[in-house]
């Protein structure tokens, strides 16, 4: 049987694996490397972001008092972090400029999911039994491999 991470999980190992891709960058100096762990970084910032509005934002809203303002300050977290990647993406990837823009990408997901866990994973927890949010895990994970996330 397939493991079905519930949707906190979920997204932690998401941030882990986006802190492992920033250490990956900040390890190499060869601009191939650093170009193709920029377009992973970007790509995985657009499908968190879009997985956010389609699946988790709705279920924010619908189960939490406060639901529209957290599912806006997860959402403007999202756009936070594509933002810096963008930057980071726009830059050449021997550019000493790079350097100060990853540090800025490792600082937008580090504040994502430190903001995510506070005020979206705890109360997610308290008002979602395991099946729901794992149901919801699983439905944010088929939006994180959705090949419509480009645009975000």
């Amino acid at each position: 049987m397939a493991h079905n991470p519930e949707v906190t999980e979920l997204l932690a190992d998401a941030y882990a694996e986006t802190e492992r891709l920033v250490t990956a960058y900040e390890a190499t100096s060869d601009p191939e490397r650093r170009a193709a762990l920029a377009e992973e970084l970007g790509s995985g910032a657009r499908r968190r972001a879009l997985a956010l509005e389609r699946e988790l934002g709705p279920v924010l809203r619908r189960v939490l008092p406060d639901g529209d303002r957290v599912a806006a300050a997860a959402a403007r977290r999202a756009a936070a972090t594509c933002a810096a990647v963008r930057r980071l993406h726009g830059l050449a990837p021997d550019a000493p400029a790079a350097d100060q823009e990853i540090a800025a990408v490792l600082d937008a997901v580090r504040a994502t999911a430190r903001g995510d866990e506070e005020e979206v994973f705890a109360p997610l927890r308290e008002r979602l039994g395991h099946r729901e949010r794992r149901e919801l895990g699983a439905a944010v994970e088929r939006a994180l491999t959705c090949d419509g996330a480009r645009g975000v």
